[in-house]
């Protein structure tokens, strides 16, 4: 019983560190592409929407990056913990 209780406590882990990693790069893009329509009322709305554009694309791709490594990180550590549960000693 401590044996699945452990594993399911492990799958667990795994799963939040992989939505917090995914739900803080979408709330660092929602909050640099907040700045357009705070500058929209200003001459600097001009400077500030590309430079906001270039910085949301530079960060997306980040946010994949880290989207594909941590979905790997989540395949090799459930398969190895899969592994170690059905391995007989």
């Amino acid at each position: 019983m401590l044996e699945i209780i452990g594993l399911v406590i492990r799958y667990g882990v795994l799963a939040v560190r992989l939505l917090a990693n995914m739900f803080g790069g979408h709330l660092g893009l929602a909050i640099i592409m907040a700045f357009i329509p705070a500058a929209a009322g200003s001459l600097l709305w001009l400077g500030v929407t590309p430079a906001t554009v270039v910085g949301a694309t530079a960060i997306s791709m980040l946010e994949l990056f880290v989207a594909f490594l941590q979905a790997y990180v989540f395949s090799f550590l459930a398969a190895l913990f899969i592994g170690m549960a059905v391995h007989q000693h």
